[in-house]
């Protein structure tokens, strides 16, 4: 009885996951990593994709090569990633492009074996933003939603689950 509740309780999670990610498209940063957008996204800046779903909430993925912005290599990035100070530093500079948005300072983990940020934040408008961060090599991706309080979650957690790291 109980393997029948257990394959019950199976079915009905994968048929969620299933259905949750009908329509949703496929975009590829670069040869390593990949995510799910609810439609097309289009490209804000180089490196930045934007869309929004039904529900008004923004899906955002961005690229940032470290060797192009700041001449930083992955050998030079190395000793410092994983520290509280670049931490810091990536979160002044994302709120320079952020004017009136209050963050939580970066929580500094692992992601697949790779260094990963993850903070919260809002605005006057009553929007949170949910962003999630990891750096492979010199490339910093970040994958972030902008939602209205009381949004629907069920577009955040797909997003930020297909994610996909090719080695």
């Amino acid at each position: 009885m109980k393997k029948i509740y257990t394959l019950i309780i199976a079915l009905v999670i994968t048929a969620g996951i299933a259905n949750a990610q009908d329509g949703w498209v496929t975009h590829v940063a670069d040869n390593r990593v990949s995510v799910k957008f609810p439609v097309e996204p289009k490209e804000l800046t180089p490196g930045s994709f934007i869309t929004t779903d039904k529900a008004g909430v923004a899906y955002v993925f961005t690229v940032v090569d470290f060797v192009q912005v700041a001449g930083i290599d992955s050998v030079a990035l190395a000793p410092m990633k994983a520290t509280a100070e670049f931490a810091a530093q990536i979160k002044t500079g994302l709120l320079q492009s952020l004017p009136g948005v209050d963050m939580t300072d970066f929580t500094i983990g692992t992601y697949k074996g790779f260094t990963s940020y993850t903070s919260t934040g809002t605005d006057a408008a009553k929007k949170k933003y949910d962003m999630f961060m990891f750096i492979i090599g010199n490339k910093l991706y970040s994958v972030s939603t902008i939602a209205a309080e009381g949004s629907p979650t069920t577009g955040h957690d797909t997003f930020l689950g297909s994610v996909v790291v090719k080695n």
